[in-house]
């Protein structure tokens, strides 16, 4: 009780009247119509049109931080870039933290259903391996669904979703999306195929253990043979790089030298945990891969430099895309949106210099649905040059591009919600089959529970034997 009540004393209470929710929530609406380079890449007007009236809806009988929260995030998500971010205000993250009570088990995600990793409390004797049939009537599509309203997600993609929030992350998407439940009455279909039902009861957030310190984000090389390379790239992010004490260009130099001193015939590129960086950090990698340079965006596109809205008690917020060295690179449209001209540092091409060495045998590269950003970049690009046989899931950021780059953060003034809205519009040169879905493997291979990489790893098993076959074009038959 002491605790409770100091952490009540502490944390602000979040209230905010419906006026205040209302306010916030046109400012929202008016930031992206304004912002986002094209509104309607991945939703129709018709979706926008009724999300926008149920928000206006649901707003009126707003109260808190928390109610207004989940009006925004299906208002937002449903736009379908992956890139848009909405982040909590301190005070709901410090109510979060110290009072709410989240569903007691952690997840694996997959096509085939939701696997329990770990269970809490009164989950605790949940074994791993059970697949959670159902939670309080709703079934594993429709839970999924629910997830990806609080979710980032390109486009219909729901890979990523999944893998976003494996273990702890469906706690709290279901948190973010229904609040504090008082128990939860589950179906299980338990590992020697018994069904069962069970009441479970919600846990504190302290009872899940901290999180482990994340790895090294520098790309390492090993061997599987002395023919065949295992490069492991977790991220382009320059930031991530130097505060390992390293460079990114540097890295990449000197794994491509060794590849080519130990005449590597086979690579195998995992960018399963590649979440993107800094550009033009995914070309770099691809230069080292392909020979020639080559067109990889139809377009990068953005509105007009100054972005001004006001909302509903005449606040005005404004924000510039570009500063003035960068105006430069840029050019206006007939309809007076900025595209980037196709010259040199950055442009429309994979690069502008041709990297050596350049590794030109057989490559198969595992991806999935925590490849996005940059690293999905990668992935389309070789892709849609058909280098490379892709082994795992479909790859988390959509095929013909993203809206992403440069982004305005702008903090509602009553909730103090942050929405980041992203403001470069990147269209790859070539189509996306399907339409608003990631990159797709030839050798379909989902994540298992007890997956440890390289060593335990049924994606890493999977391209190893296919590069004992004997293919040049990768084909589902390489498989």
């Amino acid at each position: 009780m002491f605790s409770l009540a100091l952490a009540l004393a502490v944390c602000p209470t979040g209230a905010i009247t419906p006026e205040q929710a209302r306010e916030d929530v046109e400012l929202a609406i008016s930031a992206a119509e304004a912002a986002l380079p094209d509104l309607y890449w991945r939703q129709t007007e018709q979706a926008w049109a009724q999300r926008k009236a149920e928000a206006r809806a649901r707003a009126a009988m707003a109260t808190s931080e928390e109610s207004l929260f989940r009006i925004l995030n299906p208002l937002m998500r449903g736009i379908g870039e992956g890139h848009l971010s909405i982040a909590q205000s301190d005070g709901m993250s410090c109510r979060y933290r110290a009072n709410a009570r989240t569903f007691p088990l952690d997840l694996l995600w997959r096509d085939d259903g939701a696997f329990v990793t770990t269970g809490y409390g009164s989950a605790a004797d949940v074994p791993a391996g059970t697949r959670l049939l159902s939670v309080n009537g709703e079934d594993h599509p429709e839970m999924l669904e629910a997830m990806a309203q609080v979710s980032p997600h390109d486009g219909a993609n729901r890979t990523g979703v999944m893998r976003d929030r494996a273990g702890r992350g469906y706690a709290v998407a279901r948190w973010l999306v229904h609040g504090d439940e008082p128990g939860y009455e589950v179906r299980l279909a338990l590992p020697d195929g018994t069904v069962a039902k069970r009441h479970l009861l919600p846990v504190a957030v302290s009872a899940r253990p901290a999180r482990p310190a994340d790895p090294s984000p520098v790309a390492t090389l090993s061997w599987v043979d002395a023919g065949t390379a295992y490069l492991y790239v977790p991220t382009f992010s320059n930031k991530q790089y130097r505060a390992a004490g390293a460079d990114y260009r540097t890295t990449i130099q000197e794994i491509f030298d060794t590849l080519a001193a130990r005449g590597a015939k086979s690579l195998i590129l995992d960018l399963r945990d590649n979440g993107g960086g800094s550009e033009p950090n995914e070309s770099i990698l691809l230069s080292y891969l392909i020979e020639k340079p080559f067109r990889k965006y139809a377009s990068v596109r953005s509105r007009q430099n100054r972005i001004r809205v006001t909302s509903l008690s005449g606040k005005v917020f404004e924000h510039d895309i570009y500063d003035a060295e960068e105006l430069a690179t840029v050019k206006p449209a007939k309809n007076g949106d900025l595209l980037r001209i196709n010259a040199p540092p950055e442009g429309l091409m994979t690069r502008w210099e041709r990297a050596r060495p350049v590794f030109t045998g057989r490559l198969a590269v595992l991806a999935g649905g925590y490849t996005f950003s940059g690293g999905a970049e990668l992935g389309s690009m070789l892709r849609a040059t058909g280098r490379g046989l892709f082994v795992g899931e479909e790859v988390g950021g959509t095929h013909g591009g993203n809206t992403s780059g440069y982004k305005w953060d702008l903090t509602l003034p009553n909730s103090r919600v942050e929405i980041g809205i992203p403001l470069l519009a990147f269209r790859f040169a070539w189509p996306e089959r399907p339409a608003n879905r990631g990159t797709l493997p030839h050798c379909f291979v989902q994540p298992s529970i007890g997956e440890i990489r390289v060593s335990r790893d049924a994606a890493y098993d999977q391209a190893v034997r296919a590069l004992k076959r004997p293919w040049r074009t990768p084909t589902k038959r390489a498989c």
